[in-house]
């Protein structure tokens, strides 16, 4: 009877072990409305038939696209990473796969897998400030610092003939958001 009682308690713990397990690539939307739910999982199987018809790499990127998308809005994570990365095999640069796996694995806590997205997106994009703003965000959230300091540096030396005041005040403000982060960790320590 013991023998019976502790193997459907170890089979229980291991079932809620792989529930949760799985669970932290699927993100519940709260409050989403029936009709976008609705829509984006049309948009799911319209990608779907778009994929099996697909007769070239634009189509296909369309069509995995339609489907990532809708799997990430609902929250899917776990469908959606997979087909962004169908599309990364066709076109490495691709800006919305690259982005868009860099924000679900931020969202999911996986902050260095999120800033080498960034950071990818980054170097194929390099004057881009809002890439450069997520990839240090992420940078910071993994304790990162010295790689976001030197990522600054980088991305300042590459700026640096810009005219642009509004750029050297977004480095000026990257410098000490960094500085801050340091400041954190030192005081938390």
């Amino acid at each position: 009877m013991f023998r019976k009682f502790f193997s459907l308690m170890l089979i229980i713990t291991f079932a809620f072990t792989l529930t949760a397990c799985g669970s932290k690539y699927h993100v519940e939307r709260e409050g989403m409305p029936e009709a976008l739910k609705t829509r984006l999982e049309e948009q799911i199987k319209k990608g779907e038939e778009m994929l099996s018809i697909a007769e070239d790499d634009s189509a296909t990127m369309t069509a995995l696209l339609e489907i990532a998308f809708g799997n990430e809005h609902l929250g899917y994570f776990d469908k959606a990473i997979p087909h962004y990365k169908e599309i990364l095999k066709i076109d490495p640069n691709h800006f919305p796969a690259l982005n868009n796996l860099g924000v679900m694995h931020e969202e999911v806590g996986e902050y260095e897998t999120s800033a080498k997205y960034y950071g990818r997106l980054l170097e194929a994009n390099p004057s881009n400030t809002q890439v450069f703003d997520d990839a240090i965000r992420a940078l910071l959230a993994a304790g990162k610092h010295e790689d976001a300091q030197a990522n600054l540096e980088s991305f300042s030396r590459y700026n640096q003939d810009s005219a642009d005041e509004n750029l050297s005040k977004f480095i000026s403000d990257q410098f000490e958001k960094i500085r801050n982060a340091k400041m954190q960790t030192e005081n938390a320590n």
